[in-house]
């Protein structure tokens, strides 16, 4: 079986648009815990790439970075880093706490693939942003939609949520416990705006 650039995007495009659907296709792969962290940390590499090209092809990053606001590459990537991670971990945990089946191998497996959906995403953004940074500003406000909507869903289906009340919930509870985690590491590592240690 092949996979192209094609089957990817449509794979995207559908979990933008059925992701409940698409959360069950995911969560029907078995792959191992080392491949999903490996893939887990490639796609925050990229991440941290795609990051650092808008920033430099930005108008309002230009302008944040005029002002001393913009992270240096070491604080972006230990910042992306610590929350993907972290987020894998609370969206597992709290959605067990709130009556959910997911365990920790199926929720790295939705989170890769969100992630891993995010960044083609991102892309896009990339090129409107070379095109018309007016068209990627309305591109980003939809993109921002669809993905809280694919996250919400993707989670619902992880933890077999009878209602999509608890899966809002997890979601937002899990946001809250990243930050306050994110936090505690990043003042641990010292990381500041600047990016010094």
């Amino acid at each position: 079986m092949t996979f192209d650039a094609k089957d990817w995007f449509r794979a995207v495009g559908r979990t933008v648009l059925e992701p409940t659907q698409m959360g069950r296709a995911v969560l029907s792969t078995r792959f191992d815990m080392s491949f999903l962290w490996t893939a887990l940390a490639l796609v925050a590499v990229l991440n941290v790439l795609f990051v650092a090209v808008i920033q430099m092809i930005s108008p309002v990053s230009i302008a944040m970075r005029e002002g001393q606001v913009a992270l240096s590459p070491f604080a972006l990537s230990v910042v992306i880093g610590v929350s993907f991670v972290l987020l894998v971990y609370t969206v597992h945990l709290v959605g067990r706490w709130m009556g959910g089946q997911g365990d920790l191998h199926q929720t790295l497996t939705v989170m890769v693939w969100f992630y891993s959906v995010n960044l083609t995403l991102e892309l896009g953004q990339i090129v409107l942003l070379l095109l018309s940074p007016a068209l990627a500003s309305i591109y980003n406000l939809v993109v921002a939609g669809s993905l809280i909507w694919c996250i919400i869903n993707l989670i619902n289906v992880l933890h077999g949520f009878e209602n999509i009340g608890k899966a809002i919930v997890t979601l937002i509870l899990s946001l809250v416990g990243m930050a306050i985690g994110g936090g505690f590491v990043l003042a641990v590592l010292g990381v500041t705006p600047g990016g010094t240690v």
